[in-house]
């Protein structure tokens, strides 16, 4: 174990120099943040001290899921602080995670494992993708009083979906290949096979289509990137639209009787 050195402050001798391990130093030097840490995890909003288990590693994993948490909102503060943003309140993030984790469906809990592809596969794929960002889009709507991300369709699964088969919805799109307002939406998940290996609709569009570039024309489909109506509005629906007129026509009939 290597040694440091370390101030002390003796009676009587004020403050001296003494040998300590350099673990000692390391734990001075950070201290503070552990520090911070633990008050943030254990002061509120704990799941860890909410509930007593005749179970230790009960406990444990309740602790372990605080960390995470914990981690989590102290990465949104930095990232914040970087982008001169003002961070939301802690109790206001867990509220927007809470909303987020809700609207998951048992889809999202499905992983498919890929082959590793050769290192020269990934360089190029890497290459291809420089700039690219999958973001998720912060567009809300209110939906039978519950407030939820809008949904749009995804290009990919437009393209590869068959005649009686209803594209998937998704928040996700990629910046780099959106076109001011109008999004390129691309699934985040991996629903199918393509090219013998199972991938996300956000890797079929940018490692085989080539950011749109290079769409098989045996799809017999191009993609057509809309703009996105005004956050927190919706388009009516034929029904609405329907009910809507023979109202108009009811109200009408009333004035001339």
């Amino acid at each position: 174990m290597s040694a440091d050195s370390i101030k002390r402050n003796v009676k009587g001798a004020g403050s001296m120099v003494v040998t300590c391990p350099k673990l000692v130093t390391d734990y001075q030097r950070w201290m503070g943040g552990v520090d911070v840490h633990d008050q943030l995890r254990l002061q509120s909003y704990s799941i860890q001290t909410t509930f007593r288990f005749m179970k230790y590693y009960k406990s444990l994993f309740m602790g372990l899921l605080d960390v995470a948490l914990v981690n989590a909102y102290l990465t949104h503060r930095e990232t914040c602080r970087i982008k001169r943003l003002v961070p939301k309140d802690r109790g206001d993030w867990y509220a927007l995670l809470h909303k987020q984790l809700l609207q998951l469906k048992s889809e999202d809990f499905v992983e498919a494992i890929a082959p590793t592809p050769s290192p020269i596969a990934r360089s190029r794929k890497r290459r291809r993708m420089e700039g690219h960002a999958h973001i998720q889009f912060d567009d809300w709507v209110t939906v039978s009083g519950v407030q939820k991300r809008r949904q749009r369709s995804c290009k990919v699964c437009a393209l590869l979906r068959g005649d009686r088969k209803k594209s998937f919805q998704t928040t996700f799109y990629c910046e780099d290949c959106s076109k001011a307002d109008a999004k390129c939406f691309l699934c985040p998940k991996s629903r199918r096979v393509y090219g013998g290996l199972p991938k996300t609709c956000y890797q079929i569009w940018h490692e085989d289509f080539e950011c749109g570039v290079s769409i098989p024309q045996s799809l017999g489909k191009r993609v057509v990137l809309r703009r996105s109506t005004k956050a927190g509005t919706r388009k009516p629906t034929r029904r609405e639209l329907l009910q809507n007129e023979d109202g108009d026509a009811d109200n009408e009939e009333e004035r001339q009787v």
